[in-house]
């Protein structure tokens, strides 16, 4: 099982949906872009700067890219998050403040990153896109029908990496 990952072309970021999106924003955290992630188990603090003019809202996806699957496991799915913000403090995505789609585990939360034992590294992908309309949606959304949904409204989005071994 140890060599069995997800693929990473599957990855938010690599959806040719997305192509077309400007990798113009900054997204920084308190970890450094792939390197290992904070210790504990709460979303760890998250950073960005500049977001296009035009974006209406922001929406973050979590992914663990090594999960022994066919697709990456999403952890979180954040959506609503305001333009005009410079960020989430740590913890925010088990915060009651954020509004919250469906994780892997169809729960509105942030599973922590806790890879198998023995699995080796996992990389965890941490991706910011900027939308120029706010989508509504009649329950929480899952990964896939809210990255449906803003499909060819995406104006840019960022990346960035952390590690975590068990």
């Amino acid at each position: 099982m140890r060599g069995v990952r997800a693929d990473p072309e599957l990855r938010v970021a690599a959806d040719p949906r997305f192509a077309h999106a400007f990798r113009t924003m900054t997204l920084t955290a308190d970890f450094k872009d792939n390197t290992t992630l904070p210790p504990g188990n709460d979303s760890p603090a998250l950073y960005w700067r500049d977001i296009p003019e035009d974006a209406r809202t922001l929406v973050l996806i979590v992914e663990d890219l090594d999960a022994p699957l066919p697709r990456p496991l999403t952890h979180a799915v954040a959506y609503e998050i305001a333009p005009d913000s410079e960020g989430l403090a740590a913890g925010a995505l088990e915060s009651t403040r954020t509004t919250m789609g469906f994780n892997a585990m169809h729960r509105r939360a942030f599973i922590a990153p806790t890879p198998i034992p023995g699995h080796g590294p996992h990389r965890y992908v941490f991706t910011l896109l900027a939308v120029d309309y706010v989508p509504r949606f009649d329950q929480p959304p899952t990964r896939e029908r809210l990255l449906d949904a803003v499909a060819g409204h995406v104006l840019a989005l960022a990346e960035i990496t952390g590690y975590r071994e068990r």
